[in-house]
């Protein structure tokens, strides 16, 4: 008997240590009302994440405001990731932003120093060693808080923008960021592998989930959706030695959104790869009455037109932009893309549809582009009032 109790006290004991070697799940998502969501509690999730701009400390920032205060009042572990803008910031810009960051979200000690910084959209894309400088800065502005080298994407550039980034780095950082949506959706451990291979100290995933759909490439499937998040839980858990988190995106996304990798639905009913997280955190017992699904709530509907993808450069000398006209909207939403020099293209979008508005440059812009005599051109969308500054290349 006594063998019997001894071999079950073996039996229990590596069952818990297995339990808690698993890798913390926490929630990536931008909106306050998904940390307000009982589900998010009832996950057990601690651990949350958002993206903000890198200067976000030095101009109104209301609703960053709400989710780092949503966070805090509720009990989470918050890391903020920094990106934005058309230019990397200076060092000394950057340490100004931070050091007004921390002056009024004291309590945010986790950051990123930028968000996918191998992404062609980032002004961190042809600059890994300006990218590093800022990682410097931020480590030395505040030793005790824990700061992500670099988030990166897992996409084939990954390791040549990450052996340029190090290159520019005077001491070895202790942690890192990747986003390994490539391989969840495509069923490979290749990148995620290649990058602790590449790099030492802990990894976190700062970014990965199951894609339900992305307008242009990837059609609706919630069931491809529940299989990536399941393969995300189980490669971090092969690597829980080195993967020290994780964060699944996104808990809702809006109907009219390019990107839906939500566990929740619109109607916010729990989807199939909400199930697979809840069986993965949780026993295989169904929820309590609090935390399912509550009853849509009313809430604004927007009617202006929206930005889906910002002014970008498209080869061979085109200058593009998506916008979407909501479905409340009560007419043909009317956008004009104008770049400097008098090009322009104008649509009348119906509600509920998107567009692809596209200009060619002049040509003494293509000219001026060719020999690299600038690297840059102003867009304006009118019914947005606004300007971007788009990157060209040659």
């Amino acid at each position: 008997m006594g063998r019997i109790w001894a071999l079950a006290l073996i039996v229990t004991a590596l069952a818990s240590a297995d339990a808690q070697a698993r890798v913390p799940v926490g929630l990536a998502d931008q909106h306050p009302a998904a940390l307000r969501d009982e589900r998010v509690t009832w996950l057990g999730i601690t651990n949350v994440r958002v993206v903000a701009p890198w200067n976000a400390a030095l101009e109104p920032s209301a609703e960053l405001d709400e989710w780092l205060r949503t966070a805090r009042d509720r009990g989470f572990d918050a890391l903020v990731s920094f990106g934005g803008g058309d230019e990397l910031p200076t060092e000394a810009e950057m340490r100004a932003a931070f050091t007004a960051f921390r002056a009024r979200w004291p309590w945010v000690t986790a950051f990123g120093t930028w968000n996918e910084g191998n992404h062609a959209s980032q002004p961190s894309a042809d600059d890994p060693a300006g990218t590093a400088r800022l990682y410097e800065t931020l480590a030395a502005a505040c030793p005790d808080c824990r700061i992500l080298a670099v988030e990166l994407l897992d996409s084939p550039n990954m390791l040549s923008w990450l052996r340029r980034f190090r290159a520019g780095l005077s001491s070895e950082p202790r942690l890192w960021g990747l986003h390994n949506y490539s391989d969840v959706t495509r069923g490979s451990t290749a990148m995620t592998e290649a990058l602790l291979a590449a790099v030492g100290g802990s990894v976190w995933i700062t970014e990965t989930g199951g894609l339900v759909r992305q307008l242009g490439r990837w059609p609706y499937d919630e069931e491809r959706a529940r299989a990536s998040v399941a393969r995300a839980l189980q490669l971090a858990e092969a690597h829980a030695d080195r993967i020290e988190r994780m964060f699944i995106y996104q808990w809702q996304a809006a109907a009219h959104e390019p990107w839906d990798s939500g566990l929740i639905r619109a109607d916010f009913s729990p989807r199939p790869s909400f199930t697979e997280l809840a069986a993965w955190l949780r026993p295989p017992d169904p929820p309590p009455l609090s935390v399912l699904p509550p009853p849509p709530t009313p809430a604004r509907v927007p009617t202006t037109l929206q930005l889906v993808r910002r002014p970008w450069f498209a080869r061979p000398g085109i200058v593009r932009a998506r916008v979407y006209c909501p479905a409340a909207a009560p007419r043909r939403c009317v956008v004009r893309l104008r770049i400097r020099g008098r090009a322009s293209d104008t649509a009348r979008v119906r509600p509920g549809a998107h567009a692809t508005l596209a200009v060619r440059l002049p040509a003494r812009t293509r000219r001026a582009i060719r020999l690299r005599r600038t690297t840059r051109v102003t867009a304006e969308i009118r019914a947005l009032r606004a300007r971007f500054v788009v990157r060209c290349r040659p």
